[in-house]
């Protein structure tokens, strides 16, 4: 963002003297219209400090354009514009493989993959009503399923 101050300043008080007009053709005060006035210099001197304060970071978008790497905020904060989308490397039931515990990780796996399919609902915040509703069930039936899956887990920890 870039600020010219003179020029934004000659706007300002270009702006400032039609209200002073308006104002006082509204029947205002002086004291009132200085108000107004310093509130509105108030307000120029933050939109001055932001447009000083704020830099541009004029990189590319399209992968093949070439990135402004001699930008400082670009070498500043790089770590933060680079993001590794892990999550496409995984199925559904990609949690399973991060079980550390090898014979429970086996025991998930032989489950059924509406069992699977419940667990991951689970993990994902749903609730058994809810759950029983997407996967056809009565919702005494995912609590037995639930009570199924719980044993196995615990045989295994």
């Amino acid at each position: 963002m870039e600020w010219h101050d003179g020029t934004e300043r000659r706007r300002f008080e270009r702006e400032q003297a039609e209200l002073r007009k308006q104002y006082l053709a509204a029947g205002m005060t002086e004291e009132q219209i200085q108000a107004l006035y310093a509130y509105d210099c108030k307000w120029y001197r933050s939109r001055r400090r932001e447009a000083l304060h704020t830099q541009r970071l004029d990189i590319q978008t399209s992968e093949d354009e070439d990135i402004n790497k001699d930008n400082p905020l670009y070498k500043k904060f790089i770590e933060k514009l680079a993001v590794e989308d892990n999550h496409a490397d995984y199925s559904r039931y990609g949690w399973v493989e991060e079980i550390e515990n090898e014979r429970l990780a086996k025991a998930v796996l032989a489950l059924s993959d509406i069992d699977k399919e419940l667990i991951t609902m689970l993990m994902d915040g749903f609730n058994q009503e809810a759950i029983a509703l997407s996967l056809g069930m009565t919702q005494p039936a995912v609590s037995q399923r639930i009570k199924k899956i719980r044993g196995i887990f615990q045989k295994y920890l």
